[in-house]
C-alpha cells in the first residue's frame, strides 16, 4: 500500500436516513416525484470525498432482508414506523436510485443477507486493518466505536462537520477502550431496557475495574449489595444486549481490498450528477 492510501466505509443506509429526513420534499426529479434523500446523499458524499481523499471506497446498505438479531430478538430495530404505504415507496424508490448513482460512479455497496452494514463495515475495517491500510468509517452508530484501533477511526457526521474517534478519543469521551464498547453499551442498554443504578458513568466504572462482563459477574460478591442484585436479576438481557450490540468481523463479502480501489477522477455536483443520470433536469 502507498503511504497516502486509505480505505473510507461509508455507512449508507446512516447517510441517506440523515439527508432523507433533513431536506424538503420540494426537491423533485425529472418525474416530479421527491427526490431530496438522493440529492442530500450525493452532496454529502462528495464533501465526504473531499474531506478523506480516499483511494479506496465502500458504500454498504442494509439489505432488504431482517438482520439475524432480529431471530435473537424479536423486537430488534422495529421501533421506527416506516409510515404510508406512499412513504414506503417513495423511500424505497429513493434507496435505489441512490444505488443507481453509486453504480454510475463505480462505488461497491457490499451487503450481505442476515447481516447489517454495520457489520460489513467492521469486516471490511478488520480486513483493512490487517493489511496496515488506514481506514475511516463514517456512521452514526456509536456500535461501531468497538471497531475503532490502530489505523481505524470512525467519523460521526454532526451538522456539515462531525467527530473523530481515535482510541484515545473513545476513552476519554466514554471511559472506555474500544473493545469495551459490548460491554459497556450491554450494561446500559437502551432506555427501556436499563439496568436499574446502572448509567454510563457506573458502567464504564466497573469495566475499568473488572475489564469484561465475564469478569464483572465472576465478581459480584464484591459489589454493593443493590449494584450485585440489579445485575443479577437482569443478567440474561445484559447477555442479549451484549450479542445484539457486538459487531461482526466476518461477513461473507469481498475483502481483497484491489476490489474496493476508487480512482475516478472527474468533477461533478450533486446537481451534475443527477441530471446526467436522468434523475433530475
Amino acid at each position: 500500500m502507498s503511504a497516502v492510501d486509505r480505505l473510507l466505509v461509508v455507512d449508507g443506509h446512516h447517510l441517506f436516513h440523515r439527508t432523507y429526513h433533513a431536506l424538503p420534499r420540494s426537491i423533485v426529479g425529472t418525474d416530479g416525484a421527491p427526490i431530496q434523500g438522493v440529492y442530500g446523499f450525493v452532496g454529502a458524499l462528495l464533501r465526504l470525498l473531499r474531506r478523506f481523499t480516499p483511494t479506496h471506497l465502500a458504500v454498504p446498505f442494509d439489505p432488504p432482508e431482517p438482520p439475524f438479531r432480529r431471530a435473537l430478538f424479536p423486537a430488534y430495530r422495529t421501533g421506527r414506523p416506516r409510515g404510508t404505504p406512499e412513504e414506503v415507496a417513495t423511500f424505497d424508490r429513493q434507496v435505489a436510485q441512490v444505488l443507481q448513482v453509486l453504480d454510475h460512479l463505480a462505488i461497491p455497496y457490499p451487503m450481505r443477507a442476515g447481516f447489517e452494514a454495520d457489520d460489513v463495515m467492521g469486516t471490511l475495517a478488520t480486513a483493512a486493518a490487517t493489511a496496515t491500510l488506514p481506514v475511516t468509517l463514517v456512521s452514526g452508530d456509536r456500535d461501531l466505536l468497538q471497531v475503532v484501533g490502530p489505523g481505524v477511526d470512525l467519523f460521526m457526521p454532526k451538522g456539515q462537520d462531525g467527530d473523530v474517534y481515535t482510541p484515545a478519543a473513545v476513552m476519554e469521551r466514554w471511559g472506555v477502550r474500544p473493545a469495551q464498547i459490548p460491554d459497556l453499551k450491554a450494561l446500559v442498554g437502551d432506555p427501556s431496557d436499563l439496568v436499574p443504578g446502572i448509567g454510563p458513568k457506573t458502567a464504564a466504572a466497573l469495566l475499568a475495574r473488572h475489564e469484561t462482563l465475564d469478569a464483572l459477574y465472576a465478581h459480584l460478591s464484591e459489589l454493593p449489595a443493590r449494584q450485585a442484585d440489579a445485575l443479577r436479576a437482569h443478567q440474561e438481557r445484559v447477555w442479549l444486549n451484549r450479542r445484539l450490540v457486538t459487531i461482526v468481523t466476518t461477513v461473507d463479502v469481498p475483502i481483497a481490498l484491489e476490489a474496493y480501489r476508487w480512482t475516478r477522477a472527474d468533477t461533478w455536483t450533486a446537481g451534475t450528477l443527477l441530471a446526467a443520470l436522468g434523475l433530475r433536469s
